[in-house]
């Protein structure tokens, strides 16, 4: 029976160890939170960081703690904290060049919908309140 409960355990992490997914149209909704993000570069910045966009085809700021050391191109699965339209980066992680040929945009835009649905079951539209109360 031990062993069922390890992966009971793996299976189900803690709400602080999931971060969930999300796109630029719901980054908002989530200020303050950490939050995961799929995205292509669009263009480097010295000063800010880097852009990118989204699986809903928007552009959101990925602001770096420190200059970037080499070139960013392609996709990225990028960690970090909500700051409304952009996320202060905490890690970025290079899709390899078989995932970034196989994206699904559209299920991943479709899971990153589902995870804020779940999150805030009460506010399924993209129009609902937002929280700011």
């Amino acid at each position: 029976m031990g062993d069922n409960e390890d992966f009971e355990d793996n299976q189900y992490p803690d709400n602080d160890e999931f971060v969930p997914y999300v796109t630029a149209g719901n980054l908002a909704q989530r200020n303050g939170a950490k939050v995961t993000v799929w995205g292509k570069v669009t263009k480097v910045s010295a000063s800010e960081g880097f852009y990118v966009k989204t699986v809903d085809d928007q552009e959101i700021l990925i602001k770096l703690r420190k200059p970037l050391a080499e070139p960013l191109e392609g996709w990225y699965e990028i960690f970090g904290v909500s700051q409304g339209k952009s996320i202060l980066c905490e890690e970025y992680v290079p899709f390899s060049e078989e995932m970034a040929k196989n994206i699904d945009i559209e299920g991943h835009k479709g899971l990153a919908k589902l995870l804020v649905a779940l999150d805030d079951p009460w506010n399924l539209g993209e129009d609902g309140i937002s929280g700011d109360l």
